[in-house]
């Protein structure tokens, strides 16, 4: 993402950048004008160091790069795992916009403005007054896992380029290169990204209400190169009080009915997030500009050299330790291919002789954060009680993994439990040795019970539709059966005990699927 604040400085002394209130937006010279410019103004331009009003930066992530080490477990008890390993998922930083193609933008803003005003003089006077900030996205209706996305990247305060970096609040999670910084903010699938786009488990919503200013629908939204591609999919919505939100990077034909022109509520859906324009992972660049375009982090920090406020209704920790899904998996292989729909491995029934291996997948940990795991067999006894230390010294957003198991003759028929602690949350996933729990899950298939933990009343989607279905508790019982009700897809739960159960049902193809849930 190529983003120099070194313009600040000189926005107002050229003749073509003169404008009294917003400089993104009152343009009306022809686009050819501006490109002529830059071709007879190049090497000006480069004596001065000016980046010609890089306004609208996107963000840029190469194929997964990692770096693993092996885990030193401290084992409390039990049953020691054969092998465990840590990966930090990192990607490429790298511009990915042209400064033809940010002119380009930046007039076609301005001729979708003037086509608004001139439909309806007073459409930007009319709207509501700005408020706080909402969370840009939300997860669809029925996801139940315990999170879905990283916070990969934050605006760069240090406007020293070339790895001189400074987020807002006094830490690194940023980036630059050799001449332009990060002037948004990044969040990524995680994990099982490609899968998860597929899945439309991102949707983008309006994080302040507005007008929208530009749309882009149809363009392709599985890119795997930085290549300055400006065909992205997104919006642009203008606030009432001037300032601008930029939503990038959506899913091809996702973006919301409405054009260029309707206003949008706070919490609106705008798309689903997808990995077009200059993208090599399912991702929104979220990017905040003030009437006079100047970058807003709409964070509040120590380090915040742009605003001095909030602009979210509830601003977000800084590090938010997390889980995002544990699971039971039959190989350690971690597919990351662009762009291809990763096959996950996941496995929740395992043989005599059988690889076990338990996958983690984590948002934010940094050095001295603590992971303690467990696991109890069906009679409810530790088999295996064990924690490890991150104490590589760098924080990272984006990582997982895992323990291995073999399992033998001597592991008890049933289900097992296991329970992870992190952050000061607890997860819990299940598994069964030699039991009829089911497949692993398929890597296109959408399965959804809701809500999760539920009280009396659980409902069950699947694209498959449900033939049957029963409920096995933690000792591998089953503990009911569906009854008529299952013709309209729910169960009534309320009879069952407070604690962890599977969902085990039979779809229309005659596969056995198992979904966990949670009784309160």
């Amino acid at each position: 993402m190529q983003c120099s604040e070194k313009l600040r400085a000189h926005r107002y002394k050229h003749p073509i950048m003169r404008s009294p209130t917003n400089l993104w937006l009152n343009v009306t010279t022809p686009v050819s004008y501006f490109i002529n410019f830059i071709t007879l103004k190049t090497q000006i331009m480069k004596s001065k160091k000016l980046l010609l009003l890089m306004l609208l930066p996107a963000s840029a992530f190469s194929q997964q790069q990692s770096e693993t080490f092996e885990i030193a477990n401290r084992v409390h008890s039990g049953t020691a795992p054969v092998e465990s390993s840590f990966t930090a998922v990192k990607f490429e930083k790298t511009e990915c916009l042209t400064d033809v193609q940010r002119f380009q933008l930046r007039y076609e803003i301005a001729r979708n403005r003037k086509a608004i005003l001139e439909q309806n003089p007073d459409a930007f006077k009319t709207l509501q007054k700005i408020t706080p900030f909402q969370n840009p996205f939300r997860p669809k209706a029925g996801f139940t896992d315990y999170g879905y996305h990283t916070l990969q990247y934050q605006v760069d305060h240090n406007l020293t380029p070339n790895n001189n970096l400074l987020d807002y609040n006094c830490g690194t999670r940023t980036y630059d290169w050799t001449n332009g910084n990060h002037q948004g903010t990044d969040f990524i699938l995680w994990p099982y990204p490609w899968k998860r786009m597929q899945e439309n488990t991102m949707e983008i919503v309006a994080a302040a209400g507005g007008i929208i200013v530009d749309k882009r629908n149809t363009f392709n939204d599985l890119n795997c190169t930085n290549n300055g591609n400006p065909s992205w999919n997104g919006v642009v919505i203008e606030h009432a009080d001037g300032s601008f939100a930029v939503y990038m990077h959506f899913k091809k034909n996702s973006a919301t009915t409405k054009e260029i022109g309707d206003t949008v509520a706070a919490g609106e859906f705008l798309g689903l997030a997808g990995s077009s324009g200059s993208s090599t992972i399912p991702h929104l660049h979220f990017e905040i500009r003030d009437a006079a375009s100047n970058v807003i982090d709409p964070y509040q920090g120590a380090c915040n050299s742009m605003n001095s406020a909030s602009w979210w209704q509830q601003q977000e920790n800084y590090y938010v330790p997390r889980i995002n899904r544990i699971a039971t998996h039959s190989s350690t292989a971690q597919d990351n291919t662009c762009p291809v729909v990763e096959n996950t491995y996941e496995k929740v029934n395992f043989n005599t002789g059988d690889l076990l291996v338990l996958k983690l997948y984590y948002r934010d940990i940094k050095p001295g954060d603590v992971t303690n795991i467990k696991i109890t067999d069906p009679n409810g006894s530790v088999t295996s009680n064990f924690d490890w230390t991150q104490n590589w010294g760098v924080f990272y957003p984006t990582a997982h993994a895992y323990w291995t198991f073999n399992v033998t003759s001597a592991w008890m028929t049933g289900v097992y439990n296991v329970q992870s602690t992190f952050g000061g949350n607890t997860y819990t996933t299940v598994f069964g040795v030699r039991t009829n729990l089911g497949t692993e899950e398929s890597p296109q298939e959408n399965i959804s019970v809701y809500p999760n933990p539920v009280g009396d009343v659980l409902f069950i989607k699947s694209n498959n539709g449900i033939e049957s279905a029963e409920i096995i508790d933690l000792a591998g019982r089953i503990v009911m059966k569906a009854g008529d009700e299952l013709k309209e897809s729910r169960i009534t739960v309320a009879t069952l005990i407070k604690g962890m159960y599977l969902l085990k049902f039979t779809d229309r193809n005659q596969k056995v699927k198992t979904v966990k849930f949670t009784k309160k």
